[in-house]
This record gives C-alpha cells, sequence and structure tokens, in this order.
C-alpha cells in the first residue's frame, strides 16, 4: 500500500502553529482496514527528529515500526519548518505540545523516541507526563547534556555546544542560516544538499558513510528533506535548540524515574557526534535504565542497521 506523507497542522492555545504528520498508510475503507487503524491508536509512537530538522526524519523508522502494527506520528519541533518559533521556549515547555497533539488525535496512551537531538525531548516528556500516558522512551544515538563532557566529539559539534550559550540569538541564527540553510533553500541546485550531507557522513566515519547510502539511499533522502525543510524559515530554530541543548536543560538525569524496561538508550561505540562516554554518564545517573551499545556502529550506522532490532524492543513497551 503505497505511503501518504502530509503535513498536518495544530494552532495551538498560544496561537502557534505545531506541524506534525501522522505517516499513515493510504485509508482503507475495508472493515479490515479500520480494525488495523484501531488496532495501531493502541500502538501508537511520537517520532522526535534529530537536530537540526523535521518530521521527514522519520520516515524510515515509520516504515520499521508499521510493519510492527505501530503507527508514528511525527512532530516538527518550534521554529523548525512550518512550526512557529517560540522564543524562549523550553525543553519541557514542548512536552505541552506534544499533549496537545495527542489530545487532537484522541491518543491516549504512547510511547516517544528520540533520534539524536530528539533525545533531551524524550527525557523531558520522561520527566514531565503522566505515566497515564506515556508508556516509555526511547533514545538512539542521543544527544546528553554538555554538563556531561564533549571530549571525543567531533570539533564542530563541540564548537557549537561550546560557544553557542554566548553568541547573541541573531547572530547564531545568521551563523547556522549561512553555513547550511542558504543551500537547503537553493531552488536552482536541489541535489547539492544530499551530496553535502552524504560528504559530510563520510568525512565522520566509515561506518557512518558507508550506512548513509544503504537500502538505495533512503536514509539520505529522508535526512536532506528534513534538512531542507528544518531551514525553510531561516536559522531561528537552530540557533535556539543549540543553546537549549548546551544549557541546563530544566531537570537533573537523576530525577528521571522510569519503570524497568521503560527507558533504553541505544548508543554506538564509535559516534563522534555524541561520544558514547556521554550516554554512558547519563545512563549511570538513570535508575532502571537499559543501554545498549553497539560496538561496531557509529552515529547514524546504528539507526539504519538497527531500525528493525530498535522497533522489536519498542514494541516491548506497548
Amino acid at each position: 500500500m503505497p505511503e501518504t506523507i502530509v503535513e498536518e497542522s495544530l494552532v495551538l492555545p498560544d496561537g502557534r502553529t505545531l506541524c506534525y504528520t501522522t505517516f499513515a498508510p493510504a485509508s482503507s475503507s475495508s472493515a479490515l482496514g479500520q480494525l488495523e487503524h484501531e488496532d495501531q491508536l493502541q500502538r501508537t509512537v511520537f517520532y522526535f527528529h534529530g537536530y537540526p530538522g523535521t518530521y521527514h526524519e522519520g520516515l524510515p523508522f515509520h516504515e520499521a515500526a508499521s510493519r510492527k502494527g505501530i503507527r508514528v506520528v511525527g512532530i516538527t519541533r518550534p521554529g523548525f519548518g512550518g512550526s512557529t518559533h517560540a522564543p524562549n521556549r523550553s525543553l519541557l515547555s514542548f512536552t505541552d505540545d506534544v499533549l496537545a497533539v495527542a489530545d487532537h488525535l484522541h491518543i491516549e496512551r504512547f510511547a516517544v523516541v528520540g533520534m539524536s537531538g530528539g533525545c533531551p525531548y524524550a527525557l523531558a516528556c520522561l520527566y514531565s507526563l503522566p505515566r497515564g500516558r506515556l508508556l516509555g522512551a526511547m533514545v538512539v544515538s542521543g544527544m546528553y547534556p554538555a554538563s556531561l563532557g564533549l571530549d571525543g566529539m567531533m570539533f564542530m559539534n563541540k564548537v557549537i555546544f561550546t560557544l553557542s550559550p554566548w553568541i547573541p540569538n541573531p547572530v547564531l541564527s545568521l551563523i547556522f542560516d549561512t553555513a547550511l540553510g542558504k543551500l537547503a533553500r537553493d531552488p536552482a541546485r536541489p541535489e547539492k544538499l544530499a551530496k553535502e550531507l552524504a560528504a559530510s557522513m563520510e568525512s565522520r566515519t566509515a561506518e557512518d558513510g558507508a550506512a548513509i547510502h544503504m537500502h538505495d539511499d533512503k536514509f539520505l533522502k529522508a535526512l536532506a528533506e528534513s534538512t531542507r525543510d528544518a531551514f525553510r524559515h531561516g536559522g531561528e530554530g537552530s540557533a535556539w535548540e543549540a543553546k537549549l541543548f548546551s544549557k541546563p536543560w530544566g531537570f537533573e538525569l537523576k530525577d528521571l524515574k522510569p519503570q524497568k524496561g521503560k527507558l533504553v538508550l541505544w548508543h554506538g561505540s564509535k559516534d563522534v557526534n555524541v561520544p558514547v562516554q556521554m550516554a554512558e554518564k547519563a545512563a549511570a545517573l538513570i535508575p532502571n535504565v537499559d543501554l545498549r551499545v553497539e560496538k561496531e556502529e557509529a552515529h547514524v550506522s546504528l539507526i539504519v542497521k538497527k531500525l528493525d532490532e530498535i522497533v522489536d524492543t519498542l514494541l516491548g513497551m506497548f
């Protein structure tokens, strides 16, 4: 059945627009199709994209999850794509946006998955949302608090997370837009963005360089579309999020209280975007956490090569 990716939007109580997609397969009017839809409503996952990005990034995850009967809802965070920038937003304030979408879609209980830069938001949901609503959280190649140390992190990421708290927002926004936004919005050379992203991955680790081209460039295409949409209106979202990640998050990892089996962290030992020691330090602070380290994987290769295993683990939370 062909996939349909339709951008939907919700006007929040404060007047902001929040964009999302349900990644639903083409609708079926049959009784069987309706039963399948109702069954998936009981197994819904909110997908939190990486940094920078939009819900487009979640398409490969959706394809793997749908084979297991899991519906994926991808939310584009404020300041990216068509979601209104929210000055002074916090990690914890985003949990209200998640509940707003869940209520709008009549989803009573759900799990969350944070990929890379989506990690802080998945953990914020675990901290803030009532257990009656949140079934569990999964983090893959996640970004953890900068206070845990940036040793081993690739140079550019280390610079961003070290200096962003001290750079004025307009300046930081211009830096991001100059570095990536203008390329992402270039209508004359739409193919160049994917080539630049692939080259960037290839320069990091051999594992990521190979993985980004697997499955007929499926992940590269999703990443390019996600990045293109993220800079639709400039670099404001990227600038603000860099500051959020770099500063105190508004909650302590030691205060997370997941039930056993309800928080799983996946990380690759060869990750240079976010070094594995950050994940290990984070896991040491959180009770009942399940840290799964893949010794031969890096940042992207972990997501690409272990996706079915990750989804199987997630299925156990329902």
